[in-house]
């Protein structure tokens, strides 16, 4: 069955004289519930713990699916994905007979990726490999490779980023695609929200039978160029105590300018810069930040 989505997306507003100075203050919606104490994780290891809910949130996400099926029938195969997650890119790219290579560093992930594929008996079309996107190194070259929503931004080092990068790099053919595609009006709405609370959504997952809601306060931090995120899950089934699970993300803050020289300072020539998936020019509003590149030999 489906997943029902409610997708609404508002702000419940802290007033700043009641918000210590360099604190988040956080106050559940739920809090009047008969909650369970709240399990706090943070860090890349994170999505061990909300796979599950990852996984329903994003499987009816489709509005970058035709730019990646497009390219992909455009390079041939094979192609890789860092970041790859559930598999919710790998799914339709192997429909089209698309040879593909799916890399992910939380093994939780992983198994959502092959269950879905397995299921869609298309598992014959890729590989699942476990690894770091700053240190992976495979035989295999690829006519194209991308980083999908937002992955690339979990990396907030310039080492960090400049090591996926090169991981990417020495991956590609020559005259091999690169994509990456990143946060950018996107993010700045988070930075100018600080002290609200966001509501991401409700949705129902029928497995389990459990209303699942999700909610992000963001905390920019200005000296490491990357905004702070603070996610709440709670799952309970109706009329039932609430569990909670907390986790912390980051994701870097780059300007199309500080992208563009990132991405050519490692080998890469920029081919375009998109501002969304309809692939319009990226602008100071654009909801997102897509790079084109191709490796130079």
């Amino acid at each position: 069955m489906s997943s029902i989505s409610l997708s609404i997306h508002h702000a419940l507003f802290w007033p700043s004289d009641r918000m210590p100075e360099g604190q988040l203050l956080l106050w559940s919606y739920f809090h009047w519930t008969n909650q369970r104490p709240a399990r706090y994780y943070s860090g890349m290891n994170s999505y061990e713990l909300i796979a599950p809910y990852y996984d329903l949130e994003h499987s009816g996400y489709q509005d970058d699916v035709d730019l990646y099926c497009n390219y992909a029938d455009s390079t041939g195969s094979p192609v890789l994905e860092l970041g790859c997650g559930t598999g919710r890119l790998l799914v339709p790219l192997a429909r089209r007979g698309i040879e593909l290579t799916g890399v992910d560093s939380s093994p939780a992930m992983l198994a959502r990726a092959r269950q879905h594929l397995e299921t869609a008996m298309l598992l014959k079309h890729v590989e699942l490999i476990e690894g770091d996107a700053r240190t992976l190194r495979l035989r295999q070259r690829f006519r194209l490779a991308f980083v999908a929503l937002n992955t690339f931004a979990h990396f907030i080092t310039r080492d960090d980023q400049r090591a996926v990068l090169a991981t990417l790099r020495q991956h590609l053919l020559p005259e091999g695609t690169l994509i990456l595609d990143l946060p950018h009006a996107d993010l700045r709405h988070y930075q100018e929200a600080e002290g609200h609370l966001f509501h991401q959504g409700t949705w129902t997952d029928q497995s389990r039978d459990e209303i699942i809601s999700h909610l992000v306060a963001a905390a920019a931090d200005p000296v490491a160029r990357c905004l702070q995120l603070t996610h709440f899950y709670d799952a309970h089934s109706q009329g039932g105590p609430i569990r909670r699970i907390v986790v912390q993300t980051s994701l870097a803050i780059l300007s199309p300018g500080e992208a563009e020289l990132l991405v050519e300072s490692c080998g890469f020539q920029i081919k375009h810069l998109y501002g969304d998936y309809e692939l319009n020019p990226c602008e100071e509003n654009s909801p997102r930040l897509i790079l084109v590149a191709t490796r130079v030999s």
